[in-house]
C-alpha cells in the first residue's frame, strides 16, 4: 500500500482499494498488462507482468494510472521475471533461473534500472515462496542445474538455508504452487 491506495495482484488482474473512500476496483486502464508479484517503492507500485521479461510501474502514488512507456525489462538473463519484492528500498526481480536487482534512479520515462554486479545464477522455483526472513527474504530456488534448495538473500547473494534431509524431501516433487511463511520461535 501506499498510504492512500491497496493494490492486490492476481494474476493476471489487478485490483486497487483506496483506504480513504472504501473503494475497491479492478484496474481497468488500457495499458495494464496484468500482475502476478507487486510492491511499493518511492511513491510507485513496481509489478511483474505475467509470463513475461517485463516489470511496470505505476505513476506516483497512483496505483490506477499506467502510462505505456512504464515498463523496462529484466534482460540480465532471458528467462521471465517470475515474482519481485521489495526488500531495504531495492527491487529483486526473481527469474526463472537467474535475479537482479534494481533501485530508483528517477529517470524518464522507467525510473528504476539494474545494478551492476547484482545478478545471481539462482531464480526462484515457486513465486509465492518468497517470503521475509528476518532482515532479508527466503525463497524455494530453481537455476540451470536444479531445484528446490531454500536460499535466504544475503546483500546480493542467495544463501543455502535448507537442509539435505529438506532438499531430499523435496527431490522429484512439483514445488511451483508452494507458498512461504515464516516466523521466528524462542529468537
Amino acid at each position: 500500500d501506499n498510504g492512500i491506495q491497496l493494490f492486490v495482484a492476481c494474476n493476471p488482474d489487478g485490483f486497487i482499494y483506496n483506504i480513504n473512500t472504501s473503494v475497491f476496483q479492478q484496474i481497468t486502464t488500457a495499458t495494464f498488462p496484468g500482475a502476478v508479484t507487486v510492491g511499493f517503492l518511492d511513491g510507485y507500485f513496481v509489478f511483474n507482468e505475467p509470463n513475461s521479461q517485463r516489470i511496470w510501474v505505476t505513476q506516483l502514488l497512483d496505483g490506477t494510472s499506467i502510462e505505456p512507456l512504464d515498463f523496462a525489462s529484466a534482460e540480465g538473463s532471458p528467462d521471465g521475471v517470475v515474482g519481485l519484492i521489495v526488500d531495504h528500498r531495492e527491487v529483486y526481480l526473481l527469474g526463472e533461473k537467474t535475479s537482479e536487482v534494481w533501485v530508483d534512479v528517477g529517470t524518464v520515462p522507467f525510473p528504476f534500472q539494474r545494478i551492476p554486479g547484482t545478478s545471481t545464477q539462482h531464480g526462484i522455483a515457486a513465486k509465492f515462496s518468497m517470503s521475509r526472513l528476518g532482515n532479508s527474504f527466503a525463497y524455494v530456488s530453481r537455476n540451470n542445474r536444479g531445484q528446490a534448495q531454500i536460499m535466504q538473500m544475503a546483500g546480493y547473494m542467495p544463501q543455502r538455508i535448507s537442509t539435505h534431509a529438506v532438499e531430499n524431501t523435496l527431490v522429484n516433487q512439483d514445488v511451483s504452487d508452494a507458498i512461504a511463511w515464516t516466523y521466528q520461535l524462542e529468537g
